[in-house]
């Protein structure tokens, strides 16, 4: 039995393999379909969803955070009020005790600086000061006298122990010394200077305190030298932080975080003698914002419902459906039996070996970027953020010829000889009719390149009987095209192709028009077809891309600063994956809350959209463990930097410091390279045909 349908002859065994073939295709289609239905239809920004109200708060938070931060370190409202220091240091939120109000009084400080004793004054006057410090050592020997340190504003003297001293404890004596007069006794150097303008001074502050001087062993491992030491003991509380204070601490705190992780900051800030409540406020303030905003984000741009997940059948189908669709625009043939697919956690890798037509004008690498194009474009729709890495192989000779070098006899060839004929009107008239069409096109391009400000960098025209192949490769003129240039080469092209339809088309008769466009060098419109673009380094070479998202999110997220941590926000959380799956949301809390680099809350997040938490527990699990891990840390960096104090190696805590940030970039720097290589290795090997 067989059926003419349109001139071919099909019988019952092809009609049948069809329907089984439609009958296997569909079911994946209808799911397909139904997903895009769903996922077109969440357009809207603020869907009053929980993550939407959660992003409003965080705005808000912030507003608040930072808004309120520049008031008080601008000094606008009550700039040198320490009430609010005042009042909390005597409640049990701050420790360290009652500070004491020296605002705008003169006082002195002193510390030991290895082998010297500082002496420092504070809101002195800003003239005609001198500052005396004695060490009385005993009853039989003179004290020692710092050089008399006159001047303007606050004072800084030093007495050098050295190895003059033996160890012992000692008093030190410490005098402020003010006078009417105009002069700045800066010349006062000397006690016989001293003497003679000391009956017109008067002594603002006085201060004695105990110094110790002993020997300390310093040094590694395998060596070690003694080294003289003074300590002293201070025992009056610390001064209270004025409003404005408390602004310019706060952004150096949230500076100090940004760089080195909460850990810097909280031991930074416990050094520069901040409250530990304080500590904690500034690190919960950022948390909440970062969290609050980034979150919802990053939930809109990766989380997925269960049922829009696609699987490894579907994304198959996907691709060889979008494909499909492709190959017809593109005037080429695509093996799809000799197509294979990749799917990793991390990635996805397709291999598409097409063949040419009669009709194919574009290169492979045109045949990558628009395959490319249209599969980030569906992967959008879809939810899809993995990298998309493409290997496009012509399996065929004909690949793209380079038409600028082809003569007049190739553009109207149909591939077969001319026959030999006495009547050669035909074939002469063919050769005018093409250089008709030639010279028409060219001064129809000419227009075109003028039109969009673009220079021509190779331009081709052919023909045959059914079709006229028109090639262009273009360069805009503009300066820094690269940010400036808007149009993509897509959109030049469908405009190159409307164009020469209007001015061709005495030229065209029923041929078709096949046009294609290239930029020479790309623009930033161009890339923008990605979201995100990666680069292979060392010796893992290939170029991955990742689906472009529209909106606040994909502005937010997408940018390569933001991208590039994201990425490797997203690596840490699947390595940690299987931590959180076995322990739940208690795990995504402890997590959140250890000590350690590269557990915040912004990676505790991630962690809870891979394991497919919920949207709350998520938020919930971040929030606590990272209001535990400032809590935890502020309070407890003082008691940090005390015991180095106590065992004098307070010296160290700069270094502390300096290796907290180094370890945090190293290892922020490290995800970065091990992400890229595994994403890079695999696939080389898998378009290699190494792996499965």
């Amino acid at each position: 039995m067989s059926l003419l349908l349109r001139g071919y002859t099909v019988t019952a065994e092809q009609v049948a393999e069809a329907a089984e073939v439609e009958v296997e295709e569909d079911p994946l289609d209808r799911e397909l379909d139904r997903i895009r239905q769903r996922r077109t239809g969440q357009r809207k920004f603020f869907r009053g969803t929980f993550d939407d109200w959660t992003l409003v708060v965080g705005v808000i938070s912030g507003i608040v955070f930072f808004g309120g931060m520049m008031i008080l370190s601008s000094g606008i409202i009550a700039a040198d009020s320490i009430v609010l220091d005042q009042t909390l240091s005597k409640t049990p939120i701050d420790p360290g005790g009652e500070c004491q109000d020296q605002k705008g009084e003169v006082w002195i400080r002193a510390y030991g600086d290895h082998d010297n004793l500082v002496v420092k004054s504070n809101n002195a006057p800003s003239s005609a000061t001198i500052l005396v410090v004695l060490l009385t050592l005993d009853e039989d020997s003179d004290p020692l006298i710092s050089s008399y340190q006159g001047g303007i504003e606050d004072i800084r003297s030093e007495i050098e122990i050295g190895d003059s001293i033996s160890e012992g404890n000692y008093l030190m004596s410490a005098t402020l010394f003010f006078s009417e007069s105009e002069d700045s006794f800066e010349h006062i150097d000397n006690e016989s200077s001293f003497l003679l303008v000391s009956e017109s001074l008067t002594s603002l502050n006085s201060k004695q305190l105990p110094v110790e001087v002993k020997t300390v062993k310093k040094g590694g491992l395998f060596s070690s030298e003694e080294s003289v030491e003074v300590v002293v003991t201070d025992d009056e509380p610390r001064t209270c932080l004025s409003i404005q204070d408390f602004g310019t601490m706060g952004w150096l705190l949230m500076g100090a975080e940004w760089v080195g992780g909460r850990e810097t900051a909280m031991l930074f800030g416990s050094d520069e003698g901040a409250p530990a409540w304080w500590l904690a406020l500034v690190s919960l303030g950022m948390s909440i914002f970062f969290l609050c905003v980034q979150y919802p984000l990053m939930h809109r741009l990766y989380h997925r419902d269960v049922e829009d997940l696609l699987s490894k059948a579907q994304t198959k189908r996907l691709i060889e459906r979008t494909i499909a669709s492709v190959q017809e625009e593109l005037r080429c043939k695509v093996d799809f039996e000799q197509m294979r697919l990749q799917d990793r956690p991390i990635s996805i890798d397709v291999i598409v070996p097409y063949t040419t037509t009669g009709k194919t004008i574009a290169s492979p690498i045109d045949v990558r970027a628009e395959i490319t194009k249209e599969l980030l474009e569906e992967f959008a729709v879809f939810g899809e953020m993995r990298p998309l890495q493409l290997k496009v192989v012509c399996t065929d000779s004909t690949t793209s010829p380079d038409l600028t070098s082809l003569g007049p006899e190739f553009f109207y060839s149909d591939s077969s000889s001319v026959p030999l004929a006495e009547d050669y009107a035909p074939f002469f008239s063919g050769i005018g009719a093409f250089g008709r069409l030639d010279t028409a096109a060219h001064e129809s391009l000419a227009r075109w390149f003028r039109k969009h400000d673009l220079v021509d960098f190779g331009s081709a025209v052919m023909a045959d009987e059914e079709a006229v192949f028109i090639r262009v490769i273009y360069r805009p003129v503009q300066r820094f095209a690269y940010f400036l240039f808007k149009p993509t080469y897509k959109d030049l092209q469908d405009d190159l192709e409307g164009h020469l339809r209007t001015e061709l088309a005495q030229h065209l008769g029923e041929r078709s028009l096949v046009v294609s466009a290239r930029n020479e060098k790309s623009t930033l419109a161009d890339r923008a077809e990605a979201g995100r673009v990666e680069q292979g380094i060392k010796d893992f070479t290939g170029e991955a891309m990742v689906a472009k998202r529209g909106g606040i999110a994909g502005a937010l997220l997408q940018n390569p600063f933001m991208g590039d941590i994201l990425s490797s926000v997203e690596y840490v959380a699947h390595k940690n994956q299987d931590r959180i799956d076995k322990y739940g949301y208690w795990g995504l809390i402890v997590f959140v809350w250890i000590p350690f680099m590269a557990s915040g809350v912004l990676v505790g997040a991630m962690l809870g959209l891979v394991a497919r938490m919920p949207f709350e527990r998520v938020l919930a699990a971040c929030l606590i463990g990272g209001t535990a891990a400032s809590l935890t840390w502020a309070y407890t960096a003082r008691g940090i930097i005390e015991f180095m104090e106590r065992y004098h190696a307070e010296a160290i805590i700069p270094v502390i410091l300096l290796i907290a940030i180094a370890f945090t970039w190293l290892k922020i720097r490290d995800n970065r390279i091990r992400r890229r290589e595994e994403l890079f290795r695999d696939s080389m090997a898998f378009f290699s045909g190494t792996s499965e």
